[in-house]
């Protein structure tokens, strides 16, 4: 299973000429494996990954990592973009917030005044946040499936979060909003 966050894919915008930060840095900022088996996540769902590839101009570089709990149906994601720019970085944000549903929870304080808590659809929860030119996220899938095909596919609203994932999701957050950059 692997979790993707739809950071990656908001609107691109031209908001400058500047150098984003490397690939290669921004996992720094992900949040360690000892975070997540640690969390209740102890299996790798996907590496920690680079690209300088993210279809965005503005904002070419992005680092992510994921893990899954030990049944596999729950997965946790820490994932950062980099921009060119502060302004390119607040315009990934929003765009963030076009490609998903505002959740009943809110983020925490800790992460200052962009913070948004989202879901993107099925069972995902995210929150998204901006640190100058860089995006973070973290998101949390719950309920995966034991098997990603179907012959019967339907789209059925994110059920609320409860509060032991909100706990989760929240203190995922914080723990990298806190890592050095």
């Amino acid at each position: 299973m692997a979790v993707v966050l739809p950071l990656t894919w908001a609107a691109a915008t031209n908001a400058g000429a500047s150098t984003a930060a490397a690939p290669k840095t921004l996992t720094n900022g992900l949040l360690p494996s000892s975070y997540f088996k640690g969390a209740g996540f102890p299996k790798v769902a996907e590496k920690v990954t680079t690209t300088t590839k993210t279809g965005q101009k503005t904002c070419p570089n992005a680092a992510e990592v994921a893990y899954e709990s030990s049944s596999g149906r729950e997965g946790l994601v820490s994932e950062l973009v980099a921009c060119t720019t502060a302004k390119a970085a607040a315009a990934l944000l929003a765009g963030a917030k076009t490609g998903t549903s505002k959740t009943s929870g809110s983020p925490p304080k800790q992460l200052g005044s962009s913070a948004i808590e989202r879901s993107s659809g099925g069972s995902t929860y995210e929150i998204y946040w901006q640190v100058g030119d860089i995006v973070e996220a973290v998101g949390l899938t719950t309920d995966v499936p034991a098997s990603t095909s179907s012959s019967t596919e339907t789209t059925t609203p994110a059920p609320p979060m409860t509060s032991a994932e909100h706990k989760v999701l929240s203190g995922a957050a914080v723990a990298q909003n806190a890592l050095p950059r």
